[in-house]
């Protein structure tokens, strides 16, 4: 069962708007202890799904610290995982001795279980996944070795981490509940695999497969310009066959050469209504996204979008 709550102190009264953000914490997360230098001024929104296994949550507020003490442990009953995916600003994560200091891009997972203290800049936006500790430790054992450990957003397996959790949190809200435990699950490899790198480790994965297509696809974004990827480019930078990577991507009913395709396709067709690409002529847009042959990309653009690049630049 999926259920979604949100907290505001917008339409809070000032005097009450920290301990508002204190219980709108516990209810989302566990049980803390907050603490704010202006608590009177303090601005906060939380927006959380909460879905069969794991809650995905979007958190955005003033500077302040929370902290996980013995007391609010021993009340607890449940034990989480949570991994911390910084957006906008800095935040420092303490545990077990351990300080991770988070900028954009960058993650940092920490443990319910054991006290541990979040110190939140001003203004900061972050994304939180809260997920059940077992749910990890039955993939990755020593998952408890990393936490408060920094995960650069910027590495390959943190870029690959990082780029697939928005898209795997819309898939988290599918109705058909079969898939939305695969994609669950998916996810909870996924981010097994990032701090197993960490550590030069192999997570035990659900789906090995999905893992396989998350590598592929993630690659394939991040060399569109490439004018050579293909399907050989790409089977040899995951290390495994043409023909048995085909095989992964037919389970979503395309081949790797019709993905590279749809993806700079979809790529030019943001590009040319952006307006930082204006001074860009339409032919360039094509080629620095992969298209050689000209005539070949108008149409297909056509038979993709319905007209030419040029009216659908134009907005005819």
């Amino acid at each position: 069962m999926n259920a979604q709550s949100q907290y505001d102190t917008s339409q809070i009264a000032p005097a009450n708007r920290f301990s508002y953000w204190s219980d709108a914490i516990c209810n989302s997360y566990v049980r803390l202890g907050c603490d704010a230098k202006n608590m009177s001024r303090f601005k906060g929104s939380i927006k959380i799904k909460h879905h069969s296994v794991l809650s995905i949550s979007e958190v955005s507020a003033m500077a302040h610290t929370a902290e996980r003490r013995k007391q609010d442990i021993s009340a607890s009953t449940d034990e989480y995982f949570l991994l911390s995916l910084q957006r906008r600003e800095t935040s420092r994560i303490k545990q077990f001795g351990k300080s991770a200091i988070l900028h954009p891009g960058d993650m940092a997972l920490y443990s319910s279980s054991d006290p541990y203290e979040l110190n939140l800049s001003n203004n900061f936006e972050k994304t939180v996944l809260q997920l059940p500790r077992e749910k990890l430790l039955a993939r990755l054992p020593n998952a408890q070795m990393l936490v408060a450990h920094r995960i650069d957003g910027q590495s390959g397996i943190g870029r690959l981490v990082r780029e697939n959790i928005q898209e795997f949190a819309r898939f988290a809200d599918d109705k058909n509940p079969t898939l939305q435990s695969m994609v669950q699950a998916t996810l909870i490899d996924l981010i097994a695999t990032g701090l197993a790198n960490e550590i030069g480790q192999k997570a035990e994965l659900s789906s090995p497969e999905q893992h396989v297509l998350m590598r592929a696809k993630s690659f394939i974004r991040s060399n569109l310009g490439l004018p050579e990827l293909d399907r050989n480019r790409v089977a040899a930078e995951i290390g495994m066959s043409v023909r048995r990577l085909n095989a992964v991507f037919a389970k979503e009913n395309y081949s790797i050469a019709e993905y590279i395709r749809s993806e700079r396709l979809k790529r030019v067709a943001i590009e040319l209504r952006d307006d930082r690409y204006a001074h860009l002529s339409i032919s360039e847009i094509a080629i620095r996204n992969g298209f050689s042959n000209l005539q070949h990309f108008s149409t297909l653009f056509r038979n993709t979008q319905g007209r030419s690049p040029k009216s659908y630049r134009s907005g005819e």
